[in-house]
């Protein structure tokens, strides 16, 4: 019993001293980068603009880093897969995420390169002119966002997918910075936000027993995903969500086509009711072999369930 209670501080301390080195590794970083990288990167790229920046598909790729869109993707593979905990604790760190972004964006009013580019070919910079919409650069909030989800993902998806995921993320934040979005500094802060928020509802979140007991019946699961797919894409840029439509724009196709080879592994790996069981009954059978034939009857199969393990 002491040793267990020993190896619980010994892997508290741990964890802490972990938390507390990614933390200060990241202020370290995003420092450096606003005092040594920021200017040089961004007058670099205003002379030297990419024009590969204006690509349907990298414009649909970058749409990952709004919130709406990771959350309308894991919705819809929550109703297919009947999984909800994964959905659930991503948008729990997303939720953590905002309540992180939204008070330093206000706090530090930080003009984006973009914003001031422009304004310095036309004198110094008069902070009247400039809308409150350009002084949201720090942090980045679609850095955060997908390096929440993420963080979160590698966490219940499998280590299999984490380079994947990060990479993804990555592309994401070099798109910001390319984009003359934000700063390199902002991204490095948005990501550590994205990463201790994915941790932080990992470890507080994922723990709670009724993800794994909420389960939906599959005409129930069917309904919401027709309208997830259906609906939701259309009425979108009235609800906030235009970049869920950006989005299926570009990717639509090769979403549908990667769900219906799910859905096709799903019925073929499924195992099938036995012969024994579903044959007709024959002739003589009388009451009692009847009633064993109903009672072994196997249940009506599931498309939509997971394949079994």
């Amino acid at each position: 019993m002491k040793g267990n209670e020993q190896r619980e501080r010994e892997s508290s301390r741990f964890h802490r001293a972990v938390w507390t080195g990614l933390i200060l590794l990241g202020i370290a970083a995003t420092t450096a980068s606003y005092v040594l990288f920021d200017a040089t990167v961004s007058a670099w790229l205003g002379d030297h603009p990419n024009a590969w920046l204006n690509s349907v598909w990298v414009d649909g790729f970058k749409q990952l880093g709004k919130a709406g869109t990771p959350i309308w993707l894991l919705l819809v593979w929550s109703c297919m897969t009947n999984r909800w905990r994964p959905t659930l604790v991503t948008i729990a760190a997303l939720i953590l995420v905002g309540l992180c972004v939204c008070p330093l964006k206000a706090i530090t009013r930080r003009c984006r390169p973009n914003m001031t580019a422009a304004t310095s070919q036309q004198g110094p910079p008069q902070d009247r002119n400039i809308s409150w919409r350009q002084k949201v650069s720090f942090p980045s909030g679609d850095t955060a966002v997908v390096f929440a989800a993420a963080t979160t993902l590698s966490f219940s998806l499998g280590r299999l997918w984490t380079p994947a995921l990060f990479v993804a993320a990555g592309a994401v934040g070099i798109f910001r910075i390319t984009a003359q979005a934000h700063y390199p500094s902002d991204v490095l802060a948005g990501a550590l936000i994205g990463v201790l928020c994915g941790i932080a509802a990992i470890r507080y979140v994922s723990p709670w027993p009724w993800p794994d007991q909420f389960r939906i019946e599959s005409r129930w699961r069917l309904l919401a995903g027709l309208g997830l797919v259906l609906v939701v894409p259309f009425i979108s840029p009235f609800i906030g969500m235009r970049s869920l439509q950006i989005f299926l724009k570009v990717y639509a196709i090769p979403l549908a086509a990667a769900a219906l080879l799910y859905l096709a592994a799903v019925r073929r790996w499924t195992p099938r009711p036995s012969a024994a069981r579903s044959r007709p009954l024959g002739k003589g059978s009388g009451p009692q072999s009847q009633n064993n034939a109903i009672g072994d009857a196997a249940p009506k199969s599931d498309f939509l369930k997971e394949p079994a393990s």
